[in-house]
């Protein structure tokens, strides 16, 4: 790798062995739907309640999801009388939860298992720059509650399109990739229970190699990449539960400004996992710690880690097992020079084979120096990342953006 391309500095995610969030975010398995979502944030015996992004119906897997449906969780407290609340995790469920508490002047207490607060959005400072390196996009910014709490903060924010990417790929013209995806789209139906590889199986054994290339780069950009699944796990609803795309803006500065934000004047306690979560008709015990209710935000993937007493009801446990956690990780690096093609809006595809680093975000415009971060998923997470150093990985992923660069020059977009 010439000196150009060496990145100066580098931070690589590790989500789904972090116990305390075991994935990326939920998805729907096959022979579930958007109802298990609702039906595993009602309120359990009117003393427990579990909130965050894979409760919401309509906004999971992202932050502003898992927001609302901590403000929900909180009302129904409020609506309820109680008088004293614990918060279990500081994500922004979590904090939506607490800060709607402590506003309503409800007592609340959060716990939280890490020695940080944001849960699966975290900034951190990379060579003097501020950047994500979990969630990272205010996404349908028009329904969006924390989109107008970053604009009544004034912090500053900047329109993204994914619509147009400057895609490449190793072995030639990258094709019509989303042709190739509408086709796909028209074989799922969200009645039908099978996982999208058997549906999808006697389309793409029909294709003439070259079309079959093309309507892999589909699935791995537009649908593994989306979920973190692979398609043995994917339901159909990985086509009709809202995703990015719809006004999409890069917050300047990170999520960590949001998260501060929330959390100002909130009891929070760090470093303190939750083991123990029991309830009954005069209240709610965590940990030892009595309060009126419990609201529960921890991560689907993570929440086999603690006990609760009397436990789930079988409709909440039904739905828990229609669900999955993805696994999406993020490689974020800081180069000396911005030494790659410029796309206008930012947004980079490189189609692999097999699949790898599929999705780049140019991130140089809004962090103020040279910067992109990478996004990897399902099995290819474990083909680049298994038995290697973080170092290793970065340099692995560096290679990676470095041959899109080349095929992009090349003409292979």
């Amino acid at each position: 790798m010439s000196g150009t391309r060496t990145p100066i500095a580098w931070h690589v995610t590790d989500w789904y062995h972090d116990p305390y969030s075991r994935g990326s975010w939920s998805v729907v398995s096959p022979g579930g739907s958007p109802a298990d979502r609702a039906a595993l944030g009602m309120p359990v015996d009117d003393r427990f309640v579990l909130a965050g992004e894979a409760t919401h119906p309509e906004q999971a897997a992202m932050t502003h999801g898992a927001w609302e449906t901590g403000v929900r969780a909180a009302r129904w407290a409020i609506d309820g009388g109680a008088e004293s609340v614990i918060v279990v995790g500081a994500g922004f469920a979590g904090l939506g939860a607490a800060r709607t508490l402590h506003d309503a002047g409800v007592e609340v207490v959060v716990v939280e298992a890490r020695e940080r607060i944001g849960g699966r959005a975290h900034t951190i400072e990379l060579d003097g720059v501020g950047v994500d390196v979990g969630a990272a996009w205010l996404q349908q910014f028009p329904r969006n509650g924390l989109a107008r709490r970053a604009e009544q903060l004034g912090l500053p924010l900047r329109s993204t399109t994914f619509a147009a990417p400057l895609a490449a790929a190793p072995d030639g013209a990258v094709g019509d990739v989303p042709a190739a995806l509408h086709d796909l789209a028209a074989l799922a139906s969200i009645d039908d229970t099978r996982p999208l590889s058997t549906i999808f199986r006697p389309h793409l054994d029909a294709l003439s190699p070259g079309d079959r290339r093309v309507a892999q780069f589909a699935i791995d950009a537009d649908l593994v990449l989306e979920s973190g699944v692979g398609l043995d796990e994917m339901s159909a609803w990985a086509f009709d539960e809202p995703g990015v795309g719809t006004d999409d803006h890069f917050l300047v500065g990170g999520y960590g400004q949001l998260i501060d934000d929330a959390a100002r004047g909130l009891e929070i306690r760090l470093d303190r996992p939750v083991r123990r979560i029991a309830w009954d008709g005069g209240g709610v015990d965590v940990d030892g710690e009595h309060a009126d209710r419990c609201i529960c935000t921890i991560p689907i993937a993570a929440l086999h880690g603690v006990v609760l007493d009397p436990g789930l009801p079988p409709g909440h446990r039904t739905a828990l097992s229609r669900l999955t956690t993805g696994r999406v990780e993020k490689v974020v690096l800081r180069f000396a020079d911005r030494w790659w093609p410029v796309a206008p809006g930012g947004y980079l595809r490189w189609y692999d084979t097999p699949a790898s680093w599929g999705e780049w975000l140019d991130l140089t415009d809004g962090v103020g120096a040279p910067t992109v971060a990478g996004l990897i998923a399902g099995d290819a997470v474990e083909r680049h990342h298994g038995g290697r150093t973080e170092r290793e990985i970065a340099f692995a992923a560096a290679d990676a953006f470095g041959r899109w660069a080349d095929a992009v020059a090349g003409g292979c977009g």
